[in-house]
Parts: structure tokens; C-alpha cells; sequence
């Protein structure tokens, strides 16, 4: 059974199509752009025309690789930025008319879950880890300790970095902000009794620093998955890229197009989220929301969870 899942992020739209078999999922093709759809939604509550349009010409392209492999069902979902949106139902209209999907707006919740999964078939996790996910609208949390308890947080790169990085390179007082911002949301999560696990990071942020420690000039997700990142190596990171200008940190090996701005506010909300959980070490996993869902598809078919393959 081959199915393929698309992601509709705030910044980033993800394909992935791939089989699923006995041992789990094979990987057979996937594709991203980053798009934007969120560029200035904390603003004025609306996703922009142009961005939009962004979207559909990624989707459009996504469309043509899904038949070109043969998947047998496509599954999209959206997140942060059209549920918020005032206008997301008219997205979700222009997609079915456009592209012919019928996308299902999940709750930051589901966005939980579905992580969760994909995390668990990618990297085999232990009964007990702590999971984040960050996005361009909201990021996810999810505590695996003697159950599930997942929470959605409105912190996004996309939303802090339009709020709070006004400068280039950001100004001292302008990050000052956006940590007390993230320790602000942090403070909402009501996870202390996760503190001392594995941490385990997914999506755009944790995968491009990542890259950029191993000055990837061609991004590689087989040394990405898994790759191992200290809570020290981050906090230089952190200092070396915000001394930077966004079109300097373009030029790094590892840095994907469209990250360059964002990459400031998901560094300082990884470091935030490895203090507060007192971790010295996060753990990148290139599987993630995507892969949950294609897993989800699947237990709901076959009614048995799955593994990572090749």
C-alpha cells in the first residue's frame, strides 16, 4: 500500500510519499517548500492572497509527484495557520478547487499525536521521552511517561519572529524578549513531572541546526536522523547566528532558504525547552508529523503499529 502525506505548515508545505510494509514504512519520495502561508497572520488574522498562492503552486507540484509514484491515497492536513486564520476555510475551499484534496484542519492536539507517531516509528523511542515539535504558527508537546500527554502551545517561529526580531542581526533587547516570551509559554505547559527524559526534537528547526553543525552543503536526512546536539553546542549556536545577518546565515552549509530569519527564534525556543526540562542533550529526528500520519492511516487499515524500514 503506497500513500502519500502532505503537510500544510505555516511556513513550510511537506510531501511524503512512501509504502508500507510488513516491517513499516519505506520512504519512496518526498518534497518541501517553504511558502510562507503565515506571513503576517499574527498581524492581521488573515493568510495573504500571495501566500496562498504559494501554497497551491507547491501543492500543484506535490499533485504531480503523487501521481508520477502512484500513491494510492493522499492525505493532507493543515496546521496552526489555517485553523487561526479568519480565512481558512476559504483556503481550504481554494485547495479542493485548485488541486482537487480535500484537506482536514487538525487541532493542535491531533498535530500532537500525529508527531508522536511519526517520532516513535522513526526512532524506536523508549516507554519514556519528551517530544517537541516546533512550527511556524504553534508547537507541540508531548510527554511519554506512563501514558500520552500531549499540549499545543501558540508559539511559532513565524509569529516570534515577526513579533519580536525587528533588527538584523537582532538587537540584545530584542531576544531578551523573545526568551521571556518562550519561558512564558513554557510556564503553561504544566509538563515539570517530564523533566530528566530523552529530548527529542522534529521539523525545520531541529533538523537545520542539525545540518549546520555538519556544515551539510547537500542535505543529507539519513545523518540528520538521530544526529545528537548539546545543550552547550545549541547556546553557541545561538550567539554565533544572532550575531549574524539573515543574508549571512543564508550562506551557511545547512541553511535551507526561507529558515535564515526563522532559525533565531526555533534556536532560542530548543535551548528554552531543554532548560526547562533540565536536559543537557537533544535528539533530532528527521521523522515526524508527515510519517504519523501515513502511520495513523495505516493502523486505522491494518489495525497493527508500525516500525521504521530501510
Amino acid at each position: 500500500m503506497r500513500l502519500a502525506s502532505v503537510d500544510i505548515g505555516t511556513n513550510t508545505v511537506r510531501l511524503l510519499i512512501a509504502d508500507v510494509e510488513e516491517e513499516g514504512l519505506k520512504l519512496v519520495y518526498q518534497d518541501r517548500a517553504v511558502v510562507r502561508l503565515g506571513e503576517n497572520l499574527a498581524s492581521t488574522g488573515l493568510l495573504k492572497k500571495e501566500a496562498m498562492e504559494r501554497t497551491i503552486k507547491a501543492l500543484l507540484r506535490f499533485k504531480e509527484a503523487c501521481e508520477k509514484y502512484g500513491a494510492e491515497k493522499v492525505i493532507p492536513i493543515a496546521t496552526a495557520a489555517v485553523r487561526e486564520a479568519k480565512n481558512g476555510t476559504d483556503f481550504v475551499q481554494l485547495v479542493k478547487r485548485s488541486v482537487g484534496w480535500d484537506v482536514k484542519v487538525i487541532t493542535g492536539e491531533e498535530e500532537a499525536y500525529y508527531t508522536y507517531l511519526g517520532v516513535k516509528a522513526g526512532l524506536n523511542i523508549n516507554e519514556k521521552a519528551m517530544i517537541f515539535d516546533i512550527g511556524g504558527g504553534s508547537t507541540e508537546y508531548i510527554c511519554v511517561s506512563n501514558g500520552l500527554k500531549y499540549k499545543s502551545l501558540k508559539m511559532g517561529v513565524v509569529k516570534l519572529t515577526e513579533t519580536f526580531v525587528k533588527s538584523d542581526p537582532p538587537k540584545k533587547e530584542e531576544l531578551e524578549a523573545l526568551r521571556g516570551k518562550i519561558r512564558h509559554y513554557l510556564g503553561n505547559l504544566d509538563m515539570k513531572n517530564c523533566s530528566g527524559l530523552d529530548i527529542i526534537g522534529t521539523a525545520g528547526t531541529p533538523t537545520t541546526l542539525a545540518a549546520l553543525d555538519m556544515k551539510l552543503k547537500t542535505y543529507d536526512p539519513e545523518k540528520v536522523h538521530g544526529y545528537r546536539l548539546s545543550l552547550e553546542r545549541l547556546e553557541e549556536m545561538l550567539s554565533w547566528l544572532s550575531s549574524m545577518k539573515a543574508s549571512e546565515r543564508l550562506e551557511l552549509p545547512g541553511m535551507e532558504k526561507g529558515r535564515e530569519d526563522l532559525i533565531i527564534a526555533g534556536c532560542v525556543i530548543t535551548v528554552e525547552t531543554l532548560k526547562y526540562f533540565q536536559s543537557k542533550t537533544l535528539v533530532v529526528s528527521e521523522w515526524g508529523i508527515r510519517e504519523g500520519v501515513i502511520v495513523a492511516e495505516a493502523d486505522r487499515q491494518k489495525d497493527k503499529p508500525l516500525q521504521r524500514s530501510g
